[in-house]
């Protein structure tokens, strides 16, 4: 018995280190019996009890939070204008020194409401004498300065002397014809601007009067003849 031990072990020892193979008899019926197996569980993991989401597990907020952190929504702001108006003030007319300077010329006013003296006076050189020379039409503006010297008799400005429809060629009290020839225009302005600046003119001696040379007046005995200036007669007033 001891015998047949040691052979077989000797034989075993040579085997393997030979890298013989060894076959061994193995009951069929053990190696044919079904394995077992694990069923895959394929159910996704939140519907699996173990893997709820741990959101459920979280306390539900208080009903009034959302309330508190919702943004409130702003309102929508107002459509902007399509066109921005500001209101500006009116440029000031140039005064008589400024047109003198080289001013813009002012337009002609619409009526003599209202109006300057420089205005006034453009007026009636335009309308009296804007046919005569220069030295005519600045004939005209020195006896309304004349007149306006004298409050107590005409009144105390040049728009005071001109407005009560002391000249022909007002149609009411401020009124009057048209004015469309701007060139007439702005020498009359200037004629006036000169005026303004410089008072009568000392050639007329006082004038405070005057006609056109084709007619003649019943006022025109009493006074003082000064000079004929174009197609116009100067007088002054004694009593004046």
């Amino acid at each position: 018995m001891i015998r047949e031990v040691l052979v077989t072990a000797i034989a075993l020892v040579a085997a393997w280190n030979s890298s013989s193979l060894v076959f061994l008899r193995v009951d069929e019926s053990q190696v044919r019996q079904p394995v077992p197996r694990v069923a895959a569980d394929r159910s996704p993991p939140a519907s699996h009890p173990a893997f709820r989401d741990v959101r459920d597990a979280r306390p539900a907020p208080p009903e009034n939070l959302t309330s508190r952190l919702a943004l409130k929504r702003a309102a929508a702001p107002p459509p902007r204008p399509v066109r921005v108006e500001t209101a500006r003030p009116q440029p000031r007319p140039a005064t008589a020194a400024q047109i003198l300077d080289g001013a813009a010329i002012p337009p002609p006013p619409v009526s003599l409401r209202n109006a300057s003296d420089l205005s006034c006076i453009a007026v009636a050189i335009y309308h009296e004498a804007r046919d005569q020379g220069d030295f005519g039409q600045r004939a005209v503006a020195s006896v309304i300065l004349q007149r306006a010297a004298l409050p107590h008799r005409w009144g105390g400005t040049a728009c005071g002397t001109v407005v009560p429809t002391q000249f022909s060629f007002l149609t009411s009290r401020f009124d009057y014809p048209l004015i469309d020839d701007m060139e007439a225009w702005r020498k009359a302005v200037r004629f006036a601007a000169r005026a303004l600046v410089e008072g009568p003119m000392p050639e007329l001696k006082g004038a405070d009067h005057y006609h056109a040379a084709a007619i003649t007046p019943d006022w025109a005995p009493r006074m003082t003849r000064v000079r004929l200036i174009d197609d116009h007669v100067f007088y002054v007033e004694e009593a004046s």
